[in-house]
């Protein structure tokens, strides 16, 4: 035997089903059990105010159900939320026309009676139980090409007006519903029991779906049916129109209405925007732990450049000490000219090096200078070292807004420093005035340098391949190996050097 608490866990789980089943029932035992009491039949003036008041209301609900599915597809896109709402929208016009159509009322195109409010009603109670059926097969997450606004507009208003034209003009073509001093006929009473039947099978087939986004929702829907089976239960049984049973009724109609409304409300409306909100607040929390990551990220890129500048710094001051060294040993030789030439020299390339270094740890940009002023620089480190005597030399620069990596920028400083030191000593022998051209241009993935002077040139013969000296054989080297460009010397008429390399070579290392 199954024990106690197995059936209070039973009514715990479904507590809220309990209360709404309570409440349904609980008006319908004390009429029945204390008729004497409770049923009594209203005036038709009396009964006819609340009648227009639950069916208007009644209508709201069902034009509002209309409202969230229909105006919410375009966001959601829930076929079955449009589906229902689509449905709801001809149940609320059947309402509405079965409440001009009730006795008392002024006539509605016929004269009005109850066995026309009837007809209405069941029409609109039928629609209702098929459309709340048929909606358990359209899946919120799935699209169906005949589930689509106009398509579904289309046909609710085919409905009304087909059971408009029957109620109104064919009369004659639908079995009575009602008939004055007899009451209810088999056809009215059987008629509810259908409906009844449809609402139970579609309170089991709900109960067993999956597509709810919510427990709420479910509850909600199952409510509605419980309470709908209430009210047809209520209708299938009065005796006259304006009778305690008929208040139930639309009272329980009333309440089933609302709890549709809120199940489609939770899952056309409540349910996307806490979605919403969620998915809003765990970007929220994303950006706030971005925002920590992303200083922590400033603050070690901000101690790396730090170092890195701190690294230039220390290698510039490395390198100038190994100058200094190795002018003090020249020191010891003053009258040895190879020696001081050789030392004149190196030192000149060891500054050409040095000074990345510097303009690197003086520069925001950690991976590259500007051509520009670092060739403006080395040209005032070879014009001190070699100052013309008697002449004027100018150096002209049509360089731009070009810059080089510091991978590049070395080999090319230590060519243009070894041409511009050959142009100062030997380019402009016995004349008063001299000019140098410095070009630079950057043309897709190729960098154009060009050196010109307007001196002697080379000597008759000259053969690059065959020089003995460093000079202008390193710079071969330099060219073609270190920054894999080529390079071409033209000395016929004055100096000539044209240099291209790949600017895409090395890669940023900050």
């Amino acid at each position: 035997m199954r024990s106690l608490s197995f059936y209070f866990n039973l009514f715990y789980n479904n507590r809220f089903y309990f209360w709404v089943i309570l409440f349904s029932i609980f008006p319908l035992l004390l009429v029945g059990t204390f008729p004497e009491y409770f049923y009594r039949e209203y005036e038709i003036g009396y009964f006819l105010v609340f009648h227009n008041v639950t069916e208007i209301f009644s209508v709201i609900v069902s034009f509002s159900i209309f409202g969230l599915g229909y105006y919410s597809y375009s966001q959601s896109r829930n076929p079955h939320t449009l589906f229902l709402g689509v449905g709801f929208l001809a149940v609320g016009l059947v309402d509405f026309m079965h409440a001009l159509g009730y006795t008392g009322m002024p006539d509605f195109v016929t004269p009005n009676s109850g066995n026309k409010s009837s007809q209405f009603w069941i029409f609109s109670r039928g629609i209702t139980a098929l459309v709340l059926l048929a909606a358990i097969y359209i899946q919120p997450n799935k699209q169906y090409k005949l589930i689509k606004e106009k398509t579904l507009m289309s046909f609710a208003f085919l409905l009304v007006v087909i059971v408009f034209l029957l109620v109104i003009f064919y009369n004659e073509w639908i079995p009575k519903t009602y008939e004055k001093g007899k009451g209810l006929t088999s056809f009215k009473k059987n008629a509810e029991y259908v409906i009844i039947a449809i609402l139970f099978l579609s309170l089991i087939l709900y109960r067993k779906a999956d597509f709810y986004t919510s427990k709420r929702q479910l509850q909600y829907y199952l409510s509605a049916f419980i309470v709908c089976i209430f009210s047809e239960m209520v209708f299938a049984v009065y005796s006259s129109v304006f009778d305690v049973y008929n208040v139930l009724g639309h009272i329980y109609k009333i309440g089933a209405f609302y709890l549709i409304y809120k199940a489609v409300f939770i899952a056309a409306i409540n349910d996307p925007y806490e979605k919403l909100i969620h998915a809003n607040q765990l970007l929220s929390k994303e950006i706030e732990e971005n925002k920590i990551y992303a200083e922590m990220i400033r603050k070690s890129l901000r101690e790396k450049e730090n170092l890195i500048s701190e690294i230039f710094h220390r290698t510039k001051n490395s390198i100038q000490l190994v100058r200094s060294i190795l002018m003090i040993q020249a020191s010891d030789f003053p009258d040895d000219k190879n020696i001081q030439s050789i030392v004149e020299d190196t030192s000149i390339k060891i500054q050409t090096m040095s000074l990345v270094h510097d303009h690197l740890y003086a520069n925001k940009d950690l991976s590259e200078i500007k051509v520009s002023a670092y060739l403006g620089s080395l040209v005032d480190i070879v014009r001190q070292s070699y100052p013309p005597i008697e002449k004027e030399i100018s150096v002209e620069f049509q360089v731009g807004e070009g810059s080089l990596l510091l991978d590049t920028a070395v080999p090319l400083g230590l060519i243009f420093t070894e041409l511009l030191s050959n142009s100062f000593k030997y380019a402009f022998p016995g004349m008063t005035a001299g000019e140098i051209l410095i070009l630079f241009f950057v043309e897709g993935d190729i960098c154009h340098f060009e050196y010109k002077d307007n001196g002697v040139g080379l000597p008759i013969g000259f053969d690059l391949g065959k020089q003995k000296k460093l000079g202008l054989s390193l710079a071969k080297i330099i060219a073609e190996k270190q920054m894999a460009g080529t390079l071409s010397i033209d000395g016929t008429q004055g100096f000539q050097m044209k240099l291209n390399f790949p600017n895409n070579l090395y890669k940023r290392r900050v």
